[in-house]
């Protein structure tokens, strides 16, 4: 299901299918790319030491203000000199390049990933590079990018070198148990909790509000759809950035208690992805209670909404087996959307605008669950813990399966 990558989701550069082809035919023939009218680095060491897996290089520095594009290198110290891994942000096209180079002829390139550019002329930068195994683990700004699967040995690893328009390169060696090192703003949020004593009881004719911010409404035009939340909330709330992460108190994930989340869907989404799990880190891979990963673009139906809808556990050093249907979700491109993920007494139930959806039995306890991970083609606006409650005078919550109540 995943390979050495923990993120779920791979996507292009923001190009057509036909026009990626075209630039990545050029620029993989084109070794010219590759090369900087600068012939010396602005940063070489050759003394790295022995490479083992949980060594990490954290390489900062400053963008220059006319950037075009800049790279780390990884390079074996033979007579061609190559390049076990290639990093090389390219500003004007807004994506990373990731390759390898022997004997002097480039590989294909990799461009892809779940994360968005983030890099800027005249910015700071820190971008880490792990050690596995399996492959390398590349962060920006301290949040996971990419992984790369290893395709010349790096043991023979000895030289880290960075060229292009940066300044005041530093690199940091050190052995880590752990990645992502965490910069200041990639720290998990605190989930606001709604579940105080005493608010686990409703009346059966209070309709639950969904209130969703204004600007996440279906664009140039109001939401008048019947199962689409209102729109109250103000104007100018940019919402939360992805890939999000939240933090929740351990055991709190408990029976009678939902995940709400509230956004929007963009307008071409090809998929996004959330995780109930115990820990932040991506490396080593973190315990996994619930996967949800709604897949547009491999839906066989064209309908509206329509999506292969895929659930799974990570536990026990590997995936479980997956469980997809493809389901009418109520997602609909460009339209807002409340999506409860609800502790039941043997699954997760997962409601969107207040309508069952799908479940995914339990493979180990909620409890466990630390932090909510959230990443893909959506704007999200809000995540909170809250009590699922009892309808007043009436044994069921109000989200409720319908398949095993008639009522309400």
């Amino acid at each position: 299901m995943m390979n050495c990558c923990y993120g779920k989701r791979k996507r292009g550069a923001n190009y057509s299918s036909d026009e990626e082809h075209r630039l990545h035919f050029e620029q993989v023939h084109d070794a010219s790319f590759y090369e900087y009218s600068d012939a010396l680095p602005k940063y070489s060491n050759e003394q790295i030491g022995k490479l083992s897996e949980g060594v990490s290089f954290t390489i900062t520095g400053k963008i220059a203000i006319n950037c075009e594009r800049f790279s780390i290198n990884l390079v074996h110290n033979n007579e061609t000199r190559d390049v076990a891994l290639h990093i090389n942000p390219r500003l004007p096209q807004n994506y990373i390049v990731r390759n390898t180079k022997v004997a002097d002829i480039w590989g294909s390139e990799e461009v892809s990933s779940a994360l968005p550019f983030l890099l800027r002329r005249g910015d700071n930068f820190a971008i880490q590079v792990l050690i596995t195994d399996a492959c390398y683990m590349i962060s920006v700004n301290g949040n996971h990018f990419a992984e790369y699967a290893h395709r010349i040995p790096y043991i023979a690893v000895k030289i880290l070198e960075v060229k292009g328009d940066v300044e005041d390169v530093e690199m940091q060696r050190i052995i880590v148990e752990n990645y992502p090192q965490r910069l200041p703003e990639s720290q998990a949020k605190n989930i606001a909790l709604h579940i105080e004593d005493g608010l686990d009881e409703i009346d059966a004719n209070i309709e639950e509000a969904i209130n969703i911010p204004h600007e996440w409404c279906l664009i140039s035009a109001p939401v008048t759809h019947s199962d689409s939340p209102k729109s109250t909330h103000s104007t100018n709330d940019p919402g939360l950035t992805l890939p999000y992460y939240g933090s929740l108190p351990t055991q709190s994930l408990v029976e009678g208690r939902c995940l709400k989340i509230e956004g929007r869907v963009r307008l071409l989404p090809h998929s996004f992805y959330i995780n109930l799990q115990q820990g932040r880190d991506i490396w080593p891979h973190p315990v996994i209670a619930f996967h949800l990963n709604p897949r547009f673009s491999k839906a066989s139906s064209g309908a509206i909404g329509k999506a292969v809808v895929c659930r799974n556990a990570w536990y026990n050093g590997s995936w479980a087996e997956e469980e997809r249907s493809e389901l009418d979700t109520n997602f609909r491109p460009g339209r807002t959307f409340s999506l409860a993920i609800v502790c039941a007494k043997e699954s997760f139930e997962v409601y969107v605008n207040r309508r069952f959806i799908t479940e995914f039995k339990y493979k180990v306890s909620p409890e466990i669950v630390d932090t909510v991970y959230i990443q893909g083609d959506l704007k999200l606006w809000n995540v909170t813990l809250e009590h699922n409650p009892m309808v007043k005078g009436k044994n069921v919550r109000i989200y409720h399966n319908p398949m095993y109540y008639d009522e309400y």
